[in-house]
């Protein structure tokens, strides 16, 4: 009897780890044992499993396996697809990389970090684009998600997309204002088999217009939220807050939760040097920052948990759970923390500015010295994903925190706060072991306490009140 892989599943192995399962189309990643990743191996579909050497461990495997779906019996051998067979990458695994395609952009919004309205930041040109994605392919990188700038103003979109889907690397998520989104944008994307989600920025109830400098830009994200609801095609929103607008977070959460949008992500504007020169007095501090979200958790409950909602920094729901996260609560309270990473998401994703450089997560770009980052187009990729100061952020832990930063270590709610946010510390202090001061906040001024009593405080009320509604009924 012989076994074989089915076609959606391939294997595959990265630096530390070494044994992967991934599922096309979407390239879905379960990391296995080292005993589990050997009995796949023998299900090439010419191997003869009734050989000696197959333990009886090995059999429950193969059945368990096939239960699944993920292999399949067959008499007679029967060669797997190329791509099926174990391939090792010799650099860090990436699940997807974050990559902002141009640094150009129609619009001409008074916060953007790499002020794109002038195309400060510049792109790669067609050739060293397509390089790229023949590196990212090379480095076993599974999903690319694409941005800006606004992406749909590189002329050449379609043939990067083209070339990113000719490696089955999926495209998860494109990052866009929505402007330029429109049923042909969508038919081509489902002439592919794509249909990936867009996440659309939309800034409050009359006030997107003023935040992204263009008339028309509040009717133009409407429209294409509406368009993609309508189509079927994922769609999420995030919502910069500040003095002006913040006063509609409730009306504007109701209006997307009518139109069908199921998440919305609110966070407070990046403090970058553009906003600092555009805000007109609108800007808001981290503590005024808390103070609203704050203020507006209670209303999530009254207005019957509408959507899912993460309010950046603070804490997210989900809609019809009273289940909450807070975000502040990285750690359990003990040493164990100490040889924890740093920052998870960097284990598996990595962002690509439109220069071309390569850097852990976005909010990175608040650091003003970019040149500590490499360039691809200088190092290559592959470099970048084993051996450049990309990865001393990727690889540090808790405890190197501690040991670099005095500060830190004797804080009494180090455990649970990990150091904060590397970003935030490289935006405050350009030292990547600096003190991210908005943690410090938060934290030393009972912010997190306050957290959590006034959401328990909207959870309990809101339980009351829907039994009290089916009481009366």
């Amino acid at each position: 009897m012989y076994y074989k892989l089915k076609p959606p599943y391939l294997l595959r192995g990265w630096e530390k780890m070494s044994w992967a399962l991934v599922r096309r189309p979407n390239n879905e990643v379960k990391v296995l044992k080292q005993e589990e990743f050997q009995v796949l191996l023998l299900c090439d579909g010419e191997t003869d499993v009734n050989a000696e050497y197959v333990t009886s461990e090995m059999r429950t495997c193969f059945q368990r396996y096939e239960e699944e779906g993920i292999i399949e019996s067959h008499a007679n051998k029967t060669m797997l697809d190329k791509e099926q067979y174990y391939q090792y990458y010799n650099n860090r695994y990436v699940r997807f990389a974050f990559w902002s395609i141009t640094g150009h952009c129609n619009y001409r919004c008074r916060h953007c970090y790499m002020d794109a309205p002038k195309g400060a930041l510049g792109e790669l040109s067609h050739k060293q684009a397509i390089s790229l994605i023949d590196q990212m392919a090379e480095c076993g990188i599974l999903q690319v998600d694409l941005t800006g700038g606004e992406p749909f103003v590189r002329k050449d979109f379609w043939k990067l997309v083209d070339k990113i889907l000719s490696y089955k690397m999926s495209i998860g998520q494109i990052y866009t204002n929505g402007w330029l989104l429109t049923d042909a944008i969508l038919d081509r994307f489902e002439e592919r088999g794509l249909r990936p989600e867009f996440s659309i920025s939309f800034d409050g109830v009359g006030w997107h217009d003023w935040m992204r400098g263009i008339k028309g830009a509040e009717e133009a994200t409407l429209r294409a939220l509406i368009l993609c609801v309508k189509r079927g095609f994922p769609v999420n929103v995030e919502m910069c807050v500040h003095k002006g607008n913040v006063s509609t977070l409730r009306e504007t959460v109701k209006l997307l939760a009518d139109i069908g949008v199921p998440s919305v992500k609110i966070s407070n504007v990046s403090q970058t040097a553009l906003w600092e020169e555009n805000s007109e007095g609108n800007a808001m501090n981290i503590r005024m920052y808390m103070d609203e979200m704050l203020r507006y958790i209670p209303y999530y409950f009254e207005d019957g948990m509408p959507m899912d909602v993460m309010l950046s920094g603070v804490v997210t729901f989900c809609k019809n759970s009273k289940d909450y996260k807070i975000f502040s609560l990285k750690f359990s309270g003990t040493d164990k923390c100490l040889n924890q990473h740093l920052c998870g998401v960097t284990r598996y994703a990595c962002y690509i500015a439109p220069e071309g450089r390569l850097l852990p997560c976005m909010p990175m770009t608040a650091c003003k010295d970019q040149s500590i980052f490499p360039l691809v187009q200088d190092i290559g990729l592959k470099k970048g994903l084993s051996d450049s100061f990309y990865l001393d952020i990727v690889d540090s832990r808790v405890k190197d925190l501690m040991a670099a930063n005095s500060e830190c270590a004797v804080c009494e709610y180090k455990f649970q706060c990990g150091g904060g946010c590397r970003a935030n510390a490289l935006r405050d202090t350009r030292d990547l072991m600096g003190c991210d001061r908005d943690q410090c906040i938060l934290w030393k001024e009972g912010y997190i306490d306050r957290i959590r009593e006034v959401t328990e405080a909207a959870i309990a009320k809101y339980c009351t009140d829907h039994t009290e509604d089916r009481a009366d009924t």
